[in-house]
């Protein structure tokens, strides 16, 4: 809470030591409340971010599940790749014989690095939950903090008021502001409505569901 121009004209110019106290108080409080607005403009800048990022994994991960592949074992195809390593090491081969075993090593590295994306893209993903739970929960502590210091502001702001003598003054101002407008309504009885009717030239008409009397 703020105080007004008025307001804080008279607590700089009071020569009230408690006033000056409060004040020292408030612009301590002040300054822990400026920085804590600031880490949580940068918690909720960092938050953004990662929520963006969720969001284009997940599309991602709804594009790739729109077109499935058969997931390869990736134990199976380390194994392969082991057994044609050694065989190229310990071997003797012809040219052709080992390019061709190079070439399917190779192979074999683009099966695994295909297949470790979809698993590090898995586990980007939780780590990205996780980051947004953690960042999520600093925030809701940095607003219970601010929260606490607009609390203890309005305290502070309270004890002045009344050292200075203006508490009640703006009590009576709020009462005035919240006070209910009353409308006051105007009742028109029958004879009223007849003499309008009378005034203006036209007869008064028998209703409709009223029995004729012959």
């Amino acid at each position: 809470m703020q105080p007004t121009n008025t307001l804080g004209s008279m607590i700089k110019n009071s020569a009230d030591p408690k006033v000056q106290e409060l004040r020292i108080q408030i612009d301590a409080l002040n300054k822990k409340r400026r920085e804590a607005f600031g880490k949580m403009k940068d918690v909720q800048r960092r938050l953004n971010y990662k929520m963006s990022e969720l969001d284009a994994l997940s599309r991602l991960s709804e594009m790739e599940k729109a077109q499935p592949k058969a997931m390869p074992d990736i134990s199976k195809l380390k194994r392969q790749r082991q057994m044609l390593e050694f065989k190229v090491s310990t071997e003797a081969h012809s040219l052709p014989q080992e390019k061709l075993l190079i070439r399917r090593i190779n192979e074999i590295n683009s099966q695994i690095e295909e297949a470790l994306k979809s698993v590090r893209k898995e586990r980007k993903m939780l780590l990205v939950k996780k980051d947004i739970a953690d960042l999520q929960t600093a925030l809701n502590s940095i607003v219970a903090e601010l929260a606490g210091f607009d609390r203890n502001l309005d305290d502070l702001y309270h004890s002045i008021r009344k050292i200075l003598g203006v508490e009640k003054r703006r009590s009576n101002v709020q009462q005035q502001k919240q006070k209910p407008v009353v409308h006051r309504q105007q009742e028109i009885n029958l004879e009223d409505i007849v003499v309008i009717k009378k005034k203006d030239g036209k007869k008064p008409q028998p209703d409709a569901n009223s029995d004729n009397v012959g």
